[in-house]
């Protein structure tokens, strides 16, 4: 199997357990600060380990400026995440984030950075199709009560594009994923520092017990590795295909809540899901088409 095949499925599988991750964390009873501070600092060091003990460690302006750029970038839809995780069910909030390839191209067309095509903006109408079928059909949404929680989640996607654009565009000349990613990572925690002091510090009588803090720990083993793959591929192979793991995320998201809360999906929810796989599909036929 290739390499980048493989570590386009380990970040796909990833990426659909983290929605079930925020979910659990939440349960715990975990503050949203302490979750940031703590796995950024814990996968941050945990990255850099192998580069610093080689001696290939690349601390240099441009690698610098690239980590914090995405760290902060990355915190903002990182800390909505884990709020609106606790407001949506682990199922319904995995079809919010995987629309993210829409707002993408969205970005895309605001900047110029892309032309709009047929194809594309059936894919988008498509995705908004998706998207209502899921609002509408929630909390008695066919008698006019509209999910507000999940459609306020919608901006989390939005936010992410911006993300994606940026660690597409500014890699670092000559940068390893390694020493990307444990910037990124150290810099998410630090700046979540003054937010945990103020909103959450840990001498506080709100701190879980230590107990409760297993999922914190089991996220950042999961995201060492999903690091490591979001860079590779993004280094050799670009946004676009990178952004593409959402085809394999998307269902396994759905099923990873499924398997770990015990909450079946009912027939909304799989209607959503195959609308929105084939918006997906039409948005990357697209891309083959203009080849």
């Amino acid at each position: 199997m290739p390499v980048h095949l493989l570590w386009f499925l380990v970040l796909g599988c990833f990426w659909g357990l983290t929605p079930s991750f925020y979910k659990l964390m939440g349960e715990a009873g975990l503050p949203v600060s302490h979750i940031i501070v703590y796995t950024g600092l814990i996968v941050g060091v945990a990255l850099a380990v192998v580069p610093w003990i080689r001696g290939r460690l690349m601390l240099t302006r441009e690698t610098l400026f690239y980590g914090l750029g995405c760290a902060a970038l990355l915190n903002v839809p990182f800390s909505l995440s884990l709020f609106f995780s606790r407001h949506v069910p682990a199922t319904e909030y995995a079809l919010v984030v995987s629309t993210a390839p829409f707002w993408n191209y969205i970005l895309a067309l605001v900047r110029r950075r892309e032309s709009a095509h047929p194809r594309r903006i059936g894919a988008l109408m498509l995705g908004f199709l998706s998207s209502a079928v899921l609002i509408l059909t929630r909390d008695h949404g066919a008698e006019g009560i509209i999910s507000w929680w999940l459609a306020a989640a919608f901006i989390v996607p939005i936010i992410y594009s911006a993300y994606n654009s940026f660690a597409a565009e500014y890699w670092p000349k000559n940068a390893d994923t390694l020493t990307v990613g444990a910037l990124e990572s150290v810099f998410s925690g630090l700046l979540a520092i003054p937010f945990m002091l103020v909103l959450a510090p840990p001498w506080g009588a709100a701190t879980p017990p230590l107990f409760a803090y297993w999922t914190a720990l089991a996220a950042s083993a999961l995201w060492i590795v999903e690091r490591i793959a979001f860079f590779t591929l993004i280094r050799d192979k670009g946004a676009l295909y990178t952004i593409q793991a959402i085809y394999v995320s998307t269902p396994a998201a759905v099923l990873w809540a499924i398997v770990i809360f015990g909450r079946p999906a009912d027939a909304w929810i799989w209607l959503s899901l195959a609308i929105l796989m084939g918006a997906l599909w039409l948005n990357n036929s697209t891309q083959r088409v203009a080849m």
